[in-house]
């Protein structure tokens, strides 16, 4: 539950700043500011808890990739049974994987400034990395749901196959 409601605070405070950085209002830069604290503070739990998805993520694909879906396919090749739509999803699952790394290593480092800033000296500066870095997360989820659908069609292809021997 305490997860839940940390993860809730960190959603809010990634996206508690909405509006293009050429719109920040002076009540926007005065409420940075005033936030500041409380903003860092969350903004270093993201790092955190994203740190530990990452590392989660990453592991398990590699290991769907590494004990299930490579080796069927290389069995596959072995007997002359080859799919090519196994194959070509399991190439889309490395493509989308090593994007997904790049993208989250990207992110990262956008976050890992952004937790050094001083939004209280340069709130709008803080504004911008921050929206940046916001964008920088949702391609990051992308990569999360592209994998997620590679991995479902990839279990569709097997059930399919299966059906067929």
């Amino acid at each position: 539950m305490f997860k839940r409601f940390l993860i809730l605070i960190s959603c809010v405070a990634m996206n508690c700043l909405v509006l293009p950085a050429s719109a920040i209002t002076d009540e926007q830069k005065n409420s940075i500011v005033d936030n500041c604290v409380r903003i860092s503070d969350n903004l270093k739990n993201i790092q955190k808890s994203d740190a530990k998805a990452r590392i989660f993520l990453g592991s398990h694909y590699e290991t769907v990739l590494s004990k299930y879906v490579m080796p069927l396919n290389i069995k596959m090749v072995e007997k002359n049974k080859s799919d090519t739509g196994l194959i070509g999803n399991q190439n889309e699952i490395a493509e989308a994987r090593v994007s997904f790394s790049n993208h989250f290593v990207d992110y990262q480092k956008g976050l890992e400034e952004l937790v050094a800033m001083n939004c209280k000296v340069e709130p709008e500066k803080y504004y911008e990395k921050l929206v940046s870095v916001r964008d920088k997360r949702k391609t990051v989820a992308s990569d999360v749901q592209k994998i997620d659908k590679l991995m479902k069609k990839n279990l569709d292809l097997v059930k399919k196959l299966k059906e067929n021997l």
